[in-house]
Parts: structure tokens; sequence; C-alpha cells
């Protein structure tokens, strides 16, 4: 484990944080070196891959040693000479904005209430019911009462801007790193090892070696290439498998989001804002770990990653600037590079943006209006570029059964708003929730009494990120959006760091000057931190324990190994489940990129099908169900079918016995190998 793990994260480096972090000091304006590092991860998976894919698609390479090698050590040498050419960006104002200021006593009393009961909650009570959404409710209260009382004691105008933390700020980063870093690899060292949780890394894993061999993911399915083109180069660098290369990257990739949100609210309101909303991000928000026990590592990197870095610096164009502007495009378009259903997201909140913030900052303040426009059209460019190559924009979207219209289409109503108690309780974590709505009317409310008195641009660089909660709130309680319950999972990322602003505001309190708000900060503060404290140590907990998302046992891994041992081309035809996951596990091991398998009801309601369509589906089903005719001999014989694998069981899935019309045709099929959960056959030659 410890010989991948240096392998693993040698290659990372090389493609994923140096070429980047070149770029990040010519581009945008860091205060401190964790600031400057994620921003360089980000600028680092924009530009490795989409060089990458010029000779791998170009001229037909796929992502080889030299190609991976090659991409990164451009990016890096044109970083250096830009820095050389250009010098290191010039530092910019930090915070952008106001930060929180402390709280008055009426509103702690509200606050510690509120807090007392989210404590009661996480130590005897059931997340996710009615009682979760109550309290979030219950932060209306406080910021009501806060509006009312706001220029008495401890009132924000007396507040100024914090230092930048001495020693304590990189002390209290470091372990809130190390919490998140221990919740991702705890869990997978002590139970998965040598697999990893989650069931989607296979489908990963057969697109990154697409990218690697061939340049390209089709027919396998439409998807964007960043993802699995990085990985396909550190596959290549690190001479590992992507099935060997995800236990160890997979769980790192939870640092992403908290260095995000720590760059994010670091610039909006200071470093202790930044601290508090990696730690809430990366260690009580559900979503991020939900993403990595599902295995689903481009949902991770696009909506949790370089979507969070692209707000932070749409937020800092506030202070105009030709660099940040193209961070902005850089990172805003790498979401198309990345995911689709992020790339949704971002399109909404521009479009909002669009709406809503630029015609005001054009009217005001003309040169920062225009400077946005321009960037925003630079990243509309980049975009479509992305979106045509992945696409095959415009025709993709209007022709044929496989295309992306056609799945779009097909998502649309399809998929139930989660439960809203599950959602609050479980799916972002009810501190998480009831923190974030505290911020929300607590900031609201901040720039409302300031009335005319607030410049335009830090308000409208947190108008941006409130478009973006209010994006991510709506998507996930309407069946329209298609996917509710990603908009579910990504909505505690922007929760978290306005969570983060109230938290600091409830620290803050305690530099009162009365004796008695002295004493409701003390209650409000141990109260809170209590929470905070048992619901960070359950979610390590849960996250050190085994997964139901582990799918792979030895016996399936000896027939995978057994079927790449014996891969001399052609194809293989797996029996159906559930879901297609043992499908395509199964071609993951083997080394295979079809045929997909899947259940009736799954091709009569598609929502995943690849771009081949229905036929090769149904093909599969119909050969299943009989294992001799005509039509099975074509079949076969169309498909260049080389082995038939049959599942006896699969953990956690029901398992259709079709392995037992196989084993009784010994006249039609071999058997070529057997354990006690795996037949594989081969047809005989007619």
């Amino acid at each position: 484990m410890l010989a991948d793990l240096f392998r693993v994260l040698g290659a990372v480096v090389v493609v994923g944080v140096l070429p980047g972090y070149a770029w990040a000091a010519v581009l945008w304006p860091a205060v401190d070196r964790a600031e400057r590092a994620a921003y360089g991860i980000g600028l680092s998976l924009a530009l490795v891959p989409a060089v990458a894919l010029v000779p791998a698609r170009v001229f037909g390479l796929g992502v080889t040693v030299p190609v991976a090698a090659g991409s990164a050590l451009l990016v890096l040498v044109a970083g250096l000479v830009a820095r050389r050419v250009f010098g290191a960006a010039p530092a910019g104002p930090v915070p952008l904005t106001r930060p929180p200021g402390p709280l008055g006593a009426p509103v702690l009393v509200p606050v510690t209430v509120v807090a007392a009961l989210v404590l009661w909650e996480a130590l005897y009570g059931v997340p996710g019911g009615p009682l979760s959404v109550a309290l979030v409710l219950l932060a209306v209260p406080a910021g009501i009462v806060y509006a009312l009382t706001r220029g008495a004691e401890g009132s924000p105008e007396a507040e100024s801007p914090a230092g930048d933390g001495g020693i304590l700020r990189p002390l209290l980063l470091s372990g809130v790193l190390g919490l998140v870093l221990a919740r991702g690899y705890v869990g997978p060292v002590l139970h998965d090892w040598p697999f990893v949780r989650g069931v989607d890394h296979y489908s990963h894993t057969i697109m990154a070696n697409l990218m690697a061999s061939e340049g390209e993911i089709e027919p396998y399915l439409i998807y964007p290439p960043g993802f699995h083109t990085f990985t396909a180069a550190v596959s290549r660098l690190s001479a590992l498998d992507p099935l060997e290369v995800f236990p160890v990257l997979g769980p790192a990739l939870l640092l992403l989001p908290a260095i995000a949100l720590y760059a994010v609210a670091r610039r909006l309101w200071g470093w202790e804002c930044g601290v508090a909303a990696a730690l809430l991000g990366g260690l009580l928000a559900g979503g991020p770990y939900e993403y990595l026990n599902d295995s689903m590592y481009p949902n991770l990197v696009a909506a949790q990653f370089l979507l969070v870095l692209a707000v932070g610096a749409l937020a800092a164009l506030c202070a105009p600037s030709a660099r940040t502007g193209l961070v902005l495009a850089g990172l805003g378009s790498a979401v198309v590079l990345y995911h689709q259903v992020t790339s949704l997201y971002l399109a909404l909140v521009l479009a909002l943006v669009v709406l809503c913030v630029v015609p005001c900052l054009v009217a005001r303040e003309r040169r920062r209006g225009a400077g946005l426009l321009v960037s925003l059209a630079l990243l509309g460019a980049l975009s479509a570029v992305y979106a045509w190559d992945t696409y095959g924009l415009p025709g993709g979207l209007s022709e044929g059964s496989g295309d992306t219209g056609a799945a779009v289409e097909m998502a649309i109503g399809t998929q139930e708003p989660p439960d809203l108690g599950a959602l609050i309780g479980t799916g972002v974590s009810t501190p998480v929730s009831w923190l974030g709505a505290l911020g929300v009317l607590l900031l609201l409310a901040d720039r409302a009494g300031r009335g005319g008195r607030e410049r335009l641009p830090p308000a409208l660089a947190e108008a941006g990120l409130l478009l973006w909660l209010l994006v991510l709130a709506a998507g996930s309680r309407t069946a329209l959006s298609g996917f509710p319950e990603r908009f579910g999972r990504d909505l505690g990322i922007p929760l978290a760091l306005l969570a983060a602003f109230a938290l600091v505001a409830v620290l803050r309190s305690l530099g009162a000057r009365r004796t008695g708000a002295v004493f409701l900060a003390a209650l409000a503060v141990v109260a809170t931190g209590a929470g905070l404290g048992v619901r960070g140590l359950e979610s390590l907990r849960e996250a050190g324990g085994p997964s139901t998302q582990l799918v792979m046992t030895e016996e399936i891994a000896e027939a995978g190994r057994w079927l790449r041992e014996n891969n001399t081309g052609g194809n293989i035809m797996v029996s159906p489940h559930l879901n297609q996951v043992p499908s395509r596990a199964m071609l993951a091991l083997g080394g295979y990129s079809a045929l997909q398998s899947f259940e009736p009801w799954q091709v009569e309601n598609p929502r995943d099908l690849p771009p081949t369509g229905p036929g090769p589906a149904l093909d599969v089903i119909w050969v299943m169900q009989n294992p001799d005719g005509e039509r099975t001999r074509r079949t076969l014989r169309d498909q260049d079918i080389r082995y038939v694998v049959l599942y006896k069981s699969f953990p956690g899935r029901e398992t259709v016995e079709f392995w037992r019309l196989f084993e009784d045709r010994p006249d039609l099929y071999e058997t070529t190998f057997e354990n006690g959960e795996v037949l594989i056959v081969r047809p005989r030659e007619p």
C-alpha cells in the first residue's frame, strides 16, 4: 500500500499540483500558501487535461506517458515563463467584504437555545426527522433579533478585520486537513484494501483506460473527458492501473472541498472564516463523503472544488484585474470539462449573475462591469469548445436516441427530491444546516442595515455566493432539475461557507464588554462547539466503519484477474443485475469496455444508457434468457463475444440464476472458469 501511495501521490504532484501552482503565482493574488495551493491545484486540473487532449485526440495517441509528462511540463514551463515576463500577481484586498462581527446579548439567547437543541439531537435524537427541519427554522428568530438590535453592543461596525493569525492559522488549518484525511482513509484502510468502497470507480476505470489507449470515452458513455484524462495521466506516470490508483487517490480527494472552502472564505471574510469553512465542509458536510462512498469522483472535483474556486474568482472580480478574470474563465470552463450536472449549476448561477449582478455593476462601476463581462464571455467561449468536443454540438442536442439531448430529456422528472428532513439531517448535517441558515440571515441583515454605506462591489461579491446557494437549494427541491439528489449533496458546500460566517460571529461574541453578554457568549460557544464536536466525531466513526458500497469480493476479483490474463480482444457479455454496476465491474477488472448489461425495466425507462442506445442492452438480455437459438448465435458472432460471465452471487445485490441455463448446455458453452460466485463460459464454435 505504501509503495502505491508514494507512486500515485508523486504522479499527482507532477500532473495536478506543480503546473498550476506556477500559474497561480502569476494570476492569483494569494495571501498565503494554502490559498495559492488551492488555486494552483484548480488551474492544474483545468490546464493539464485540456493540453493533453490535443495530441490524444488530434493524433489518436491516447494519453501515453510522453503525452502525460509533456502536457504537465508544457503547462509548468509556460507558467514559469509567464511569471518571469509578467511578474507575480499583485496583492489584492483581503478580506474582500466586511468580516463577521460579534453578536449582541439579545441574539445570543436564541442562538444558545438552538445550539443546545442541536447538541441534544446529536447525543440522543435521530438526525433526519422533523426536529432537524425545526432546528433550521429556529435560526429565523435569531436573525430577526439581530436585524432589530443592530447598532447596539456587539454591532459589526465596531469590529476590525482580523490579521493573518500568525502561527495559529497554519496550525489550525493543518489540524483540520488532517481530520479530513482521516475521514477519507481510515475506512478504506481498515476494511477495503486492496479494493475501495464505491461502485462508480469501475466506470471511471473503464473511461480512464479508454482515454489512455484511444483518447475517447465514447461509445462507453457520453461524458466530459477532464477527470479521466487526468486519471489516465496519473495512471501512466505511476505505472499503475486506474483500479490501483483509485484506492489511493479517491480518499485524498476529500481535501479538495476543504481547501477550496478555506480559500474562498479567507478571501471573503478573513482567515478565521477560512479555517471554519474548511472544518464545516470537510468534516461535517455530508456531500463530500457521500461522493467518496459512491466513488463519484468527477462530481466531487467539479461541484465541490472547481465550481467553489470559480465562485471565489467571481467574487474577487469586485477588484478589477485581468488576471483574476482569466482565473474565472479557466476554472469556470473547466467545470464543463469535468461534469455535466455541475455544468448545469454553473449555467444557472451565471445566468442569475448576468441578470442580477452585471446590470448593477455596469451602472455603478462601469470598469468593473466591463471586466466581468469580458471574463464571462471568455468563460462561455471556452465552455462552448469543451461542450462541442464532448457532446458534438449542435447536432448532439437534437439527433439520435443516444445523444445528449435525449439523455437530458430522460433525466428530467425521473428522480424525486429527497425528504427535507433527510437532506438537512444527513445530506448536509444539522449543525451545518442551521449555522448556514443563521449565516444567511446575519449576512443579509448586516448588509441591509448598512444600506448606502456599503460599497457596491463587496456587496455583489457576496451576492454571487447567495445566488449559488439559491440555485442548489431550488434544484434540490424539484424533480425538474433532473438530479435533485446531486443538488442536495452539493448544497452543503455554500452552506458551509455561510455557516463559517455565523460560527465566527458566535466566537467573536466572547469579546463583549458586559459580564452578562460574556456569559451568554460562553454558553453559546460551548453549546455550538459541543454540537459540532459530537457530530464531527460521529462522522469520523461512520467513515471509519465498513461500507455497504464495497461491492467487491476476492472471488469476484479472482474471476476478473482470470479475464484480464485471458483477454485476447473481442468483448465479453455479463449477466444483468438490479443495476449495471456488476457488469461494469467485470468489464473494468477484465480490461474491456463493452458490452454493458441492463435489466429490462432500465432499458424501457432509460437514464444511464450508453450512446449506442438500447440495441446492445436488449441483445444481452435476449442471450441471457435464451442461451440457444439463431438470434443468440448471430449476436455472439456479431458482437465478437469471447466469454460470457455469469454471477452466481453478488454482494448486496439479488442475483438471477442465468448461470444455470448456461451450465446446463455444455454442448454450446465450455466452462473456462468457476468459483463460488462467478461462472465464465466460452461459446463453442458451431
